[in-house]
């Protein structure tokens, strides 16, 4: 996977501090809008929801879903083996 379509990908969504709550938002491709996705109390879980959510556009909408369960697997076995 580039690293380049990760980093457009980065592009379209953000973490914004709001009222002591930290707002995950995203633009649509096209928009220059940005979209509520959630709000969150601490920074760890608006990390968490923004990197969920740029998974979920890798594996839905541009075909790398085989990739990435690939990636875990390797992951998981190596973590199994080795520890």
């Amino acid at each position: 996977m580039k690293i380049r379509l990760l980093k457009k990908i980065n592009q379209r969504i953000r973490i914004v501090e709001k009222n002591d709550k930290f707002v995950v938002e995203r633009k649509d491709y096209g928009s220059k809008e940005w979209v509520f996705v959630n709000d969150l109390s601490s920074f760890k879980r608006a990390v968490h929801i923004k990197n969920s959510y740029i998974v979920m556009i890798l594996m839905r909408d541009m075909g790398y879903r085989y990739e990435l369960v690939r990636r875990r697997t390797k992951r998981k076995m190596k973590k199994l083996c080795n520890g």
